[in-house]
């Protein structure tokens, strides 16, 4: 069974269905939802990393200014994944060819694994090298706006 098959399968199933021939309006609220989501999670990590370079709450121990934008990160994370994975079910097979669609997916995995691996241990210690803070703010950007570019782009491919 081919990935074309798996998908054509996907987008026939009751889920798929309902969604595809569901009210217009169902599919905009997914869509606003997956950016509101993505919102939530780049304020986070705007707000993260700048506290990392010292230009916002210098004074404030790192661990307690991180607090609150990562849980908003992973509630943005979580509200961008749920209804994107809405929208995907919806015309699986449309995605699937679409390049914008395979380099969004592509970023958002290396950021999840970024985010898991190597940001969370920089939020972890309260003095990370000036080096480490860097790399992690210009991965962390170029990682999650490059999500958010590539999704948009997704439209006009």
């Amino acid at each position: 069974m081919s990935a074309v098959d798996v998908l054509t399968s996907l987008q026939n199933s009751f889920l798929g269905q309902a969604i595809g021939q569901s009210n217009h309006l169902v599919g905009a609220t997914a869509q606003v939802f997956h950016i509101l989501g993505f919102i939530f999670l780049l304020a986070a990590v705007i707000f993260i990393n700048l506290r990392l370079l010292g230009l916002v709450l210098p004074n404030v121990p790192l661990r307690e200014v991180s607090k609150q934008p990562i849980q908003f990160l992973w509630g943005g994370f979580f509200f961008a994944s749920v209804s994107g994975l809405l929208m995907f079910i919806s015309v699986p097979t449309l995605y699937y060819a679409n390049p914008a669609f395979i380099s969004k997916l592509v970023l958002y995995g290396l950021a999840i694994v970024f985010q898991l691996a190597l940001y969370q241990r920089v939020l972890k210690t309260e003095h990370p090298s000036k080096v480490l803070v860097w790399v992690s703010v210009a991965l962390s950007f170029f990682l999650w706006f490059g999500v958010g570019l590539t999704g948009r782009a997704i439209g006009y491919v």
